[in-house]
C-alpha cells in the first residue's frame, strides 16, 4: 500500500504546469497564513493549509473537504460566476497525482475563475484610479446581499452582545503575546477599557439590532484585496468569504460594511469610504449608526492587526516578509485604537450670555465634530407653536421666556440630546444654561451613557457683548441690551463640581482660533 503524499508534494503537483487539464504556461504560487493560492492559466486553486489556530481547523483532510464546499456555495451567494467547483486531487495504487483518476483522494481545492490583477481595489487603490462613481456599484452590490441574506433565531444569537463580548475577549486574549512586538501594552489596555465601557453602555443597541432582524449570514472579510472591479463595465466581484467561522461570519450587517470601510480607510482612501457608504445606505434600508459603525471599524482593524501578527511566527517566511506583517499589524492597531477612543459620545452644553457668539460657536462644534446642534431658542419656539425666526420681544422672564416655558424647553433639549446619546452620537446643546439644575439634567443625562460630559462657557467684555447685540447685521435673536443686566444676575456660576467640566473661552478674539481650541480639548 502507498503511503500518503506529503504536504510538499501536493504543492509540488500544484506548481506543476503538468498537472491541470486545462492550458497553463506557468504557475503562479502565494500564500496567506491559512491557504495556498496556485494562479494556473485562467483559473484559481486554494488549498486550504492543515492548520488548526482555534477559531478555525483544517486540521484533517475531511475538516479540508467540508470547509471547501462551504466556500463554494457561500461564495456563490455574491459572485456566482468566480466560483466555479472543488476539485479533488487522487492518488493512485501506484502513488501518482492527479485530477482525474478515481482514486483515493488526498487533498481537494476550490477552483475559480481568474480576474485580471489590475482591477483588485487595493491595487487601483494604489495607483489612484479608482473614481468615486465605482464604489456606488460595490456600495449597491454589498446592500442588496446583505438583504437577500438569511437570518434566522439561530444566527441572531451571534449578533447578541454575549457573541459581541466573546469576539473581542477572544481577541484581547489571543493578542497579548505580541504585546511589545506589534502592538504596545498601551494600546492593548486602553482599546480593552474602551470597547468594554461602550458595550456596558450600549447593550440595548445590540439587541435593538437583533429585534430589527440586522443580524444576518454576511460576508465576513470584505477587504479590497479580495474585490476586484471591471472598470470598463462597472461591475464589482467579492470574493472569500468567511466558510470556517459562523461566528465571524454570522454578524451585524453593519460589521460586514464597516470591514471594508475601515480597510479603505486604512489604505488612505477616505473619500472613497464614504463613497461606499453613502451608496450603501441608499440602496439599503438601513439607517446611519456612526457610532456603531465606529465600533464595528475598531473591531475589524484590530482583528486584521491581529492576524499579521499571527504571520510573524509561520514557518518559511523570510525577514523581510516577517518586517512587512509586523509594520502592517501595528498600522491596523493603532486604527482600532484611534476609532476605540473616539467612541465615547460628548454631550457639550455652550454657555454665555446674549451677544457671547455662543450660537455661532456650538454651529462651529458641531459642524467640526460632525454632531448635532440642538439650539433652546428655536425649541422652544417650536413647542409654543411659532417659527424659529419669529422674534419674541418680551420683558426678561416672560412669555415663552417665564420660567414654565423654560422648564420645558431645557427638558426638550435633554430629551432630545438622550435620543441622540442612545444612538452613540455626540450632541452640542446651545443655551444659556443658567440654572444650575438645567445642567444637572444635562449631566444626568451624559451619565446614564458614560458620555463625556463638557461645558463651553463664552465670554465677551461688555463692549463687545452690547456692540454684538446693537448691531444692524445681527442675525434674528430675542436677545436685546436692555436684557442684559437681568439675564446676567439670573446666572448661576457653576460649581466646583461642575469646574472640572468647564473650559472658559473669550469670543472676541480670533473665531477660527477659539474654535479650534475648544474642538481639540473634546474631540481630537
Amino acid at each position: 500500500m502507498t503511503q500518503a503524499a506529503t504536504p510538499q508534494e501536493i504543492i509540488d503537483f500544484f506548481l506543476d504546469a503538468r498537472s491541470y487539464q486545462h492550458e497553463v504556461d506557468r504557475v503562479e504560487h502565494r500564500q496567506t497564513h491559512i491557504s495556498h493560492l496556485f494562479f494556473a492559466g485562467d483559473y484559481v486553486y486554494k488549498l486550504k493549509k492543515p492548520v488548526n489556530l482555534g477559531f478555525l481547523d483544517f486540521s484533517t483532510l475531511e475538516k479540508r473537504r467540508t470547509a471547501a464546499i462551504a466556500e463554494l456555495e457561500l461564495n456563490r451567494r455574491i459572485a456566482p460566476d468566480v466560483y466555479l467547483d472543488v476539485a479533488a486531487v487522487h492518488r493512485d495504487e501506484e502513488g501518482r497525482l492527479s485530477f482525474n483518476v478515481p482514486a483515493i483522494v488526498e487533498e481537494v481545492a476550490v477552483v475559480m475563475l481568474r480576474l485580471p490583477e489590475e482591477g483588485r481595489l487595493s491595487k487601483l487603490i494604489e495607483a489612484g484610479t479608482v473614481p468615486r462613481e465605482l464604489m456606488h456599484e460595490l456600495g449597491r452590490l454589498v446592500a442588496h446581499f446583505h438583504q437577500r441574506a438569511e437570518t434566522s433565531p439561530e444566527i441572531a444569537t451571534y449578533g447578541s452582545l454575549e457573541t459581541v463580548k466573546q469576539n473581542w475577549d477572544e481577541n484581547f486574549e489571543q493578542t497579548e503575546p505580541f504585546i511589545g512586538r506589534t502592538l504596545t501594552y498601551k494600546t492593548w489596555q486602553t482599546c480593552r477599557a474602551e470597547i468594554e465601557r461602550y458595550v456596558r453602555a450600549y447593550a440595548d443597541l445590540f439587541e435593538q439590532r437583533i429585534s430589527e432582524g440586522r443580524v444576518r449570514d454576511c460576508h465576513g472579510d470584505l477587504q479590497t484585496d479580495d474585490i476586484f472591479i471591471d472598470r470598463e463595465t462597472g461591475a464589482a466581484y467579492i470574493l472569500d468569504c468567511i466558510e470556517f467561522n459562523k461566528r465571524f461570519r454570522y454578524s451585524d450587517t453593519l460589521a460586514d460594511t464597516a470591514f471594508l470601510s475601515m480597510d479603505l480607510r486604512n489604505r488612505g482612501a477616505h473619500q472613497l469610504a464614504e463613497a461606499f457608504l453613502e451608496a450603501y445606505y441608499q440602496h439599503s434600508d438601513d439607517e446611519r449608526l456612526p457610532s456603531l459603525l465606529r465600533f464595528y471599524e475598531s473591531y475589524r482593524a484590530y482583528v486584521r492587526g491581529k492576524v499579521r501578527s499571527f504571520v510573524i511566527d509561520q514557518p518559511g517566511l523570510s525577514a523581510g516578509e516577517k518586517a512587512t506583517a509586523t509594520e502592517e499589524a501595528r498600522r491596523f492597531f493603532d486604527q482600532s485604537l484611534t476609532d476605540a477612543l473616539r467612541l465615547q459620545p460628548r454631550l457639550v452644553l455652550v454657555t454665555g450670555l446674549m451677544g457671547s457668539g455662543k450660537t455661532r460657536h456650538a454651529d462651529e462644534l458641531g459642524r467640526r465634530a460632525d454632531a448635532r446642534v440642538l439650539h433652546s431658542d428655536v425649541v422652544r419656539k417650536q413647542l409654543a407653536g411659532l417659527a424659529p425666526e419669529k422674534e419674541q420681544r418680551v420683558p426678561f422672564g416672560t412669555g415663552i421666556y417665564a420660567n414654565d416655558w423654560t422648564e420645558r424647553a431645557y427638558r426638550a433639549l435633554v430629551d432630545e440630546a438622550r435620543s441622540e446619546l442612545a444612538l452613540g452620537n455626540s450632541v452640542v446643546l446651545d443655551a444659556s444654561w443658567s440654572k444650575a439644575c438645567h445642567r444637572a439634567w444635562a449631566w444626568e443625562a451624559a451619565a446614564e451613557r458614560e458620555a463625556m460630559f463638557a461645558i463651553v462657557e463664552c465670554n465677551a467684555p461688555e463692549e463687545v457683548l452690547k456692540a454684538r447685540l446693537s448691531s444692524p447685521n445681527r442675525p434674528i435673536t430675542d436677545g436685546r441690551i436692555e436684557l442684559l443686566d437681568d439675564q446676567r444676575a439670573a446666572y448661576e456660576a457653576p460649581s466646583p463640581d461642575e469646574a472640572e467640566h468647564l473650559i472658559s473661552v473669550d469670543t472676541s478674539g480670533d473665531f477660527q482660533g477659539v474654535a479650534t481650541r475648544v474642538y481639540e480639548a473634546l474631540f481630537a
